[in-house]
């Protein structure tokens, strides 16, 4: 039986937003056939919106899953600490959970 690795990253910022949006595209280049991706934004009456995202993928070594997301995760920050407009928010890799189904 094939197992299914599932991270989520719940309740992004809108600030964060294009941030998380470099860390799924590196992942997404290096699974580029073997990863699913479910993006859904919120807009509760109170509060502000936020995104939900989930990452399917096969596998179930969890540890190498959250150590490759980490690692990107460290690698996006530090492009956003050198825009110069100062506008992209550090990504919070507290955000991230990882699973197996």
């Amino acid at each position: 039986m094939i197992e299914t690795m599932i991270a989520r990253i719940a309740d992004i910022p809108a600030n964060q937003e294009s941030t998380w949006g470099a860390v799924l595209s590196v992942l997404r280049f290096d699974h580029r056939d073997d990863m699913k991706f479910h993006w859904r934004a919120e807009r509760p009456r109170d509060g502000d919106p936020f995104t939900f995202v989930e990452v399917e993928m096969p596998g179930e070594d969890v540890a190498a899953l959250r150590a490759e997301i980490e690692e990107i995760v460290v690698l996006v920050n530090q492009i956003a600490d050198r825009d110069p407009l100062k506008v992209m928010a550090r990504a919070d890799p507290g955000l991230v959970e990882v699973l197996v189904s």
